[in-house]
């Protein structure tokens, strides 16, 4: 038997709150958990428990596929050289992947966060990232796009929260309730072990829509994951039943269904971001950071 903890990687347990205002009113939470998994610890996920494995069946596991930059064999250096072409800085720090890992052989995330720290930050003390890649990946067509998000002005609330702003065009179609002439407000905050991310989105008149993760570390020892797994069994299933059984919701309560952008007009289809390899997408507010736009 391997080692009982993963002493850099975490598991994430809490909560997911989606609402929608416009143009049908519509909301629901759920409780989750996510790994947050320092990307050293890759391959040492296996060695803590005997349910968990690599490129291989499991109740819970890890493809390489399922991550950025695919054809690039070390998750990390992808990360990295991602986060450099987009920033000009090269994470030298720890690496820290949210995600939901496989479960019986399937997953869908439809985003998964690479945190990228400065050397010397850790991330168990609710250090801020100094680099965030947001890889989106849509249903049912499975797109991936990722943003890649720096330079924000760090501030803190009265109740100790750390936060980064980002504001930026949405140029990606995920859900097809969602037009594309969209702007997104996102927010990442950071206190001791929780982390709360948040983000708005906003069309040309007021916010259509919101969801919150709200979420705090545990330690990734082996009696936490056994007992995470009785809890959340089936994640990945309840995550993708979720969507279509709420978009079912969705469309018979009449809202608008959007057809993905690569069905239109060309001149429409631009917008879509397909094409995009580091477009700047960010907007002029106070304290937002940039973030550039990037298919993959």
């Amino acid at each position: 038997m391997g080692p009982d903890r993963l002493a850099n990687s975490h598991w994430l347990t809490g909560e997911v709150r989606h609402r929608r205002m416009s143009p049908v009113g519509h909301q629901f939470s759920y409780h989750t958990g996510m790994l947050a998994l320092e990307l050293d610890d890759w391959f040492q996920l296996p060695e803590i428990s005997r349910w968990v494995s690599l490129e291989s069946f499991n109740w819970m596991s890890l493809k390489r596929a399922d991550y950025l930059a695919p054809e690039t064999p070390c998750l990390k250096e992808a990360v990295r050289d991602q986060a450099e072409r987009a920033t000009g800085w090269r994470p030298d720090g720890a690496i820290q992947l949210i995600t939901h890992p496989r479960y019986l052989g399937y997953v869908f995330n439809p985003v998964s966060f690479y945190f990228c720290y400065a050397h010397g930050h850790s991330p168990a003390d609710g250090a801020l990232p100094k680099v965030i890649l947001a890889q989106i990946t849509n249903t049912p067509w499975k797109e991936r796009h990722v943003y890649c998000m720096d330079d924000a002005v760090p501030f803190t609330s009265a109740q100790g929260w750390q936060s980064l702003r980002f504001a930026f065009s949405k140029r990606f179609h995920v859900s097809p309730f969602n037009p594309m002439d969209q702007q997104y407000q996102w927010l990442f905050s950071f206190k001791g072990p929780e982390i709360r991310i948040h983000m708005n989105v906003r069309d040309q008149e007021s916010k259509v829509f919101d969801a919150t993760l709200m979420v705090q570390r545990t330690p990734l020892e082996r009696t936490t994951l056994h007992q995470s797994l009785r809890q959340f069994p089936l994640e990945s299933f309840k995550v993708i039943g979720g969507i279509y059984w709420h978009a079912l919701k969705l469309k018979l309560k009449g809202a608008v269904f959007y057809t993905h952008p690569d069905k239109l007009e060309p001149l429409v289809a631009a917008a879509n971001g397909r094409d995009d390899q580091g477009l700047r997408v960010d907007m002029s507010q106070p304290t937002s950071g940039r973030v550039s736009s990037w298919r993959t």
